[in-house]
Order: structure tokens, then sequence, then C-alpha cells
């Protein structure tokens, strides 16, 4: 049987691709070191699994159950609650918080709301792979928004056709960036909620990465800080890099009610919502009230040095980001493409990496290290780069 003309046309995961490499070396028997996926490899704090564990034995919710389709409202008070205390924004948590199984399913879901087959959607470029999946799922025209190296990797609006403008549905914008590393400027904010206001386009935020500041002197903000930007926005936020949960499944989406109202009655057809005992696990965590992310920016920050002095120390001009867990760089310019050069440098030296290929096509010419190998390994990794020969 043939599969859907929108089967057909999404592309291969990068993810997967690269998985593929890594899973043939370590047929192979290889010693693998993998940069590849921003998959966390510590573990949640001992707190956060005690309280997974409490709402797992929790005779009194019986938290086994389905939940409400748009989460307990114990949850969605402690994300309104975070949200007060981090931004200074005020959120309703009965109508402008949506909980989500991931905010990989949540970009979907809003996709499906918002997009009709043919319906332009601006893209940045690089970004992170699941932005330009939900858009072509959803059959849309996707415009990338080219983030470049001499912009801060900022996209420049005044660059995007007044005709593409006018017929865009939305335009979404991820800071923090993955897989760049580029931080916010407010000033770029309030740009891109006069160019929202102006075209009349949904603006969405990704704040993923925003508890994962690697330098004192910076303090992500929220989109929704703007006055008014709530009533053009939304914005989304996961707890899976900033708490090592990823495989928890638990983000975020807050911001417009209407948008959020849309948005649920996708979700109905397909989920009951995350996992209740995760539910109130994440709302007894987020009312503690600590920078429980802490711990893991200090973290990224001491393997991002190891890795980038290591790094500069062998020829490979790799730059210092100041939020995130990923190093993104150029590849050495021998390379024709960054697929070829991650292949290459993985049968060489045994170090996975990911192909700026698979971020949009804004991506070529670049690689992402995720910075998920204790710094013993990373440098070790190093070593086997230099060794390898293949900057010379």
């Amino acid at each position: 049987m043939k599969a859907s003309k929108r089967v057909l046309n999404m592309p291969t995961y990068v993810f997967a691709a690269v998985d593929e490499v890594k899973f043939d070396l370590l047929k192979k028997g290889v010693d693998v070191i993998d940069f590849g996926i921003g998959n966390p490899d510590r573990r949640p704090p001992k707190f956060m699994l005690e309280a997974l564990k409490r709402a797992i034995d929790d005779d009194e919710h019986q938290n086994h159950r389905y939940s409400q389709f748009m989460g307990v409202i114990e949850l969605r008070e402690a994300v309104a609650n975070w949200y007060k205390r981090r931004f200074n924004v005020t959120l309703d948590p009965e109508t402008e918080i949506l909980p989500l199984v991931g905010s990989k399913e949540g970009l979907l879901s809003l996709y499906m709301a918002y997009l009709d087959k043919g319906d332009t959607a601006l893209i940045p470029s690089p970004c992170y792979p699941a932005h330009i999946g939900a858009a072509r799922a959803a059959e849309a025209d996707i415009q990338e928004m080219g983030l470049l190296e001499e912009n801060a990797f900022l996209p420049d609006l005044d660059a995007i056709d007044e005709a593409v403008a006018k017929r865009a549905k939305f335009l979404l914008f991820n800071y923090p960036n993955n897989p760049t590393g580029a931080i916010e400027t407010r000033e770029f904010y309030e740009d891109v909620l006069e160019y929202g206001i102006k075209h009349d386009i949904l603006l969405i935020s990704d704040i993923a990465y925003s508890e994962l500041s690697l330098e004192p002197d910076y303090v992500p903000m929220s989109f929704l800080e703007l006055p008014d930007a709530k009533k053009y926005a939304v914005e989304f936020y996961s707890c899976s890099k900033s708490y090592n949960m990823p495989g928890w499944r638990v983000g975020f989406m807050v911001g417009n009610r209407e948008v959020i109202a849309n948005t649920l009655k996708i979700k109905t057809t397909k989920d009951f919502s995350i996992f209740l005992a995760v539910q109130r696990a994440i709302a007894e965590i987020l009312n503690k009230g600590e920078d429980f992310a802490k711990p893991n920016a200090e973290l990224y920050r001491r393997r991002r040095d190891v890795l980038v002095d290591g790094l500069l120390a062998i020829g490979w001009h790799v730059p210092r980001p100041k939020a995130g867990m990923y190093i993104w760089t150029k590849i050495p310019e021998q390379f024709s493409g960054s697929m070829t050069f991650v292949k290459e440098l993985a049968q060489k030296s045994g170090v996975i990496m990911s192909p700026g290929s698979g971020f949009g096509g804004y991506g070529e010419g670049y690689v992402r290290m995720a910075l998920v190998v204790e710094e013993d390994r990373i440098k070790e990794a190093v070593q086997r780069i230099a060794d390898s020969g293949i900057l010379r």
C-alpha cells in the first residue's frame, strides 16, 4: 500500500541518520564518543525522582487513570507561579497554559491547528529539526529565515519578502537558540512583536533552553515579558534539558488563550495529556521555588570550556556560546558538506556529531556538538580528532 504524500515528503530526521552512523560503528566494536543528540546523560536530581515516586504511590489521586485533556489544575497553577517568579509574567492557569507531552508534540498540535495545506510558515534556519518537520507534516509552505553568523544568528526581518510576509500565518523564533547557541536581545524581541502586529502573524517563541545560561551576565528572558505580547504570541517551554528528564515527556505552551483553545482541540483527538503522576511531580518540583537547573548550567559551562579550549588548541576555531548545551561551528573548509564530514570523522575517530544540514538549509557547512559527554571523554575525543588528521 502506498503511503500518503505527507509521509513521502517527510525528510529523514537528522538524528535518525546520525544514529545509523553510530550503530554501524558500535556493531564493529568501535568505542564511540557521542556528541550527536542533545540527550542529557545525568539523572534528574534526587528530589525530583522522589516526587515522582510519591506521585506513583499516591492512593488518594489515582494517578494511573486518564488525565484531563488540559492537564490537572495543580500543574497549570504551578506553571503560572513559576512564570511569575521567573519572568514576572502573569498567566491565567484556566485558559493560558496548556501542558504538553513534550514541546515537540505541542508544536505539531499547534501547527495542525493553524496551518492548512499550502499556508506559509516563517521558520528560522538552522533550527531545531522538529520546527521544520512539524510544518512538513502540516503540508505548509516553509519559508526559511536564514540565521547568519554575521547577524549574531538573529533573523533579518527586513529581508523577508513583503509578499511572503503578507501571506504568512506565523513566525517562529527560539532563544537561547538550538543549534547555534545564539541569544536574544530585548530590542530583537521588540522588533519581532512590531513585525507580527504589522503583518497580523501569530508569533511563536520557544524558550526550551532559558534556564541554561552559561554566563552570569546573561539571564534569558521570556518573549511574554514584552507589554501586550500575550495578545499576539504563544511560548513553549520544555523541562527535558534543564532537569535531565527528556524521557518524562513534559513541557507546556502558554500565552494567547484563543490559540491555546484551538491547539487543545487537536490534542483532544490524539492524547490525554501527560501521565498524571508526572504532572503532579512536576507541579511539586515547580512549586519548590528552587533553581534546580543551576547545577546543570554549571555542568554544561565546564564541559563547554573543556571542549572549546581543547578544539582551539588543536586548530579548530570554535565559538564559546553563552547559553544552551551545544557547540555550533563551521566544518573544515576542505569538506564539501557537513554529512560527509560527520561520516569521515566518525570513521576515523569514533567521534559522533550532528551535521548542520539536518537543521535546515542554512545549517549546511556547520556541525553541532551536544555537551552530553563527561569531561574526561571530551578530552579523549579532542585527542582522537587531533590524531585523525581530519583538520589538516
